[in-house]
């Protein structure tokens, strides 16, 4: 079943984007409800592709091609973590991100955060941190950077610091990114074009990921808004968690979730 589920779907030609250099990896933990209103903290680890001319984000499951269903695959599907490859010699960021029953793709220009930089400094890690702020898509995220490593990037669409991000949490503290590792392993960091995937702007995904996960329906019935004609659904259970299956998908959605809490406002 779990084959089923992670089947890839139709696949166009590949561009091979940069190398990366080494991969950073993080704990990306999300303080939000579950669907009685019990506070609960959702976690899941991400990897990040570090090249010269592009970085990618993804979760550690797709970057091991784990096929296993995990407490940390189920978190995945709770928070909809978006896959981020950021071309910084295009100045694109392209964003894949699984809501069923569709994979939405998006391009967008790189964004420019005007950080500021502060005088305080943290070791983290075991590495010498620098602390910054900065505002993107209508969040105000404080940070932690180190010039020991020397990389702008960053997990999700942070980056552009003078060292690799350490540490990133929101003003709310509801989002925070911590890295816990980082590996020198030389991987290509690629493109692929998949014509199955439904293509819109940042902003519509935005607004349609509000109207949508941010309905006060989505905790309990997190499936309400599927269109009874758009795929075939089964019932399995794995690991004591109920899940909707569409057969012609290929994608999983739980029979209860979290509550939304998104990276972007604006």
């Amino acid at each position: 079943m779990m084959a089923l589920v992670l089947t890839i779907a139709t696949q166009g030609q590949t561009e091979v984007i940069d190398t990366a250099q080494f991969v950073a990896f993080y704990n990306y933990s999300i303080r939000t409800q579950d669907e009685e209103g019990q506070n609960v903290t959702d976690s899941i680890r991400l990897a990040l592709l570090v090249g010269t001319r592009a970085t990618y984000c993804t979760t550690v499951l797709s970057y091991n091609k784990d096929g296993r269903a995990s407490e940390e695959m189920r978190n995945a599907f709770i928070m909809h973590h978006q896959n981020v490859l950021t071309n910084v010699e295009k100045a694109e960021v392209v964003t894949v991100e699984p809501i069923y029953p569709y994979r939405y793709e998006t391009h967008e220009p790189l964004a420019k955060v005007d950080w500021t930089l502060g005088d305080d400094t943290l070791t983290i890690s075991g590495l010498l941190c620098h602390r910054a702020m900065g505002n993107l898509y209508g969040k105000r995220w404080e940070v932690w950077y180190t010039e020991e490593v020397p990389s702008s990037a960053g997990p999700w669409k942070l980056r552009g610091l003078p060292g690799l991000i350490v540490k990133v949490e929101d003003a709310e503290g509801i989002h925070c990114f911590t890295l816990y590792e980082t590996k020198n392993e030389v991987k290509s960091i690629d493109y692929t074009e998949r014509p199955d995937y439904q293509k819109l702007s940042r902003q519509k995904l935005m607004k349609f990921k509000q109207k949508t996960l941010g309905n006060p329906r989505y905790p309990k019935e997190p499936n309400y808004y599927v269109p009874k004609e758009a795929d075939m659904l089964a019932e399995v259970n794995l690991n004591g968690t109920l899940y909707y299956v569409g057969m012609n998908s290929h994608m999983m959605i739980p029979q209860k979730s979290h509550v939304y809490q998104p990276l972007e406002l604006e």
